[in-house]
């Protein structure tokens, strides 16, 4: 019933209406860099945990292949102490992009997988890409029959030249 519901749809056609309804909850600890992207979804509801710095911070591979590490390392814990002395909220604005934070969305199965696909694409971010990843394998998980159609993209494959 599934596949006959969707068979005529493309890629880029929405989802029909019928898939959307119930919620499915993602609580995610993710940097604020990928907060700040999927945040920008209008049909899920965003809550987040006020930003404090105390739950690390991600550090890119590419940051590590490039021998950068430790310079990246003290800069992020120079923000992060010159963070912790000034006054909230001003001292947000000081928050990293590759700050970790917690964040709940609640959104139907239509627009996690429209996030999924979008956002998993080879042209985005790494952090977030990789989490639309995991809310597809989450999805095929706690829904076989739903998960099995989102079509993301693994945050392995890459394509330089994609634009």
């Amino acid at each position: 019933m599934i596949d006959l519901a969707l068979a005529p749809r493309t890629r880029r056609d929405e989802i029909l209406a019928g898939f959307r309804g119930g919620l499915y909850c993602y609580d995610m600890v993710i940097d604020v860099g990928a907060y700040r992207d999927l945040h920008r979804h209008r049909r899920c509801q965003k809550f987040r945990q006020s930003y404090s710095g105390n739950l690390g911070y991600d550090t890119p591979a590419l940051v590590k292949d490039a021998g950068a590490a430790e310079l990246y390392d003290s800069a992020m814990r120079a923000a992060f102490d010159t963070m912790r002395g000034l006054p909230a909220p001003g001292a947000h604005y000081l928050l990293p992009f590759g700050a970790r934070s917690r964040f709940l969305f609640k959104m139907d199965f239509a627009e996690a997988e429209y996030i999924s696909c979008l956002r998993s694409g080879v042209k985005g971010h790494f952090s977030y890409r990789q989490i639309a990843w995991e809310m597809k394998c989450k999805m095929e998980k706690l829904e076989p029959e739903l998960g099995r159609l989102i079509q993301a993209t693994p945050p392995w494959v890459e394509d330089p030249l994609a634009r």
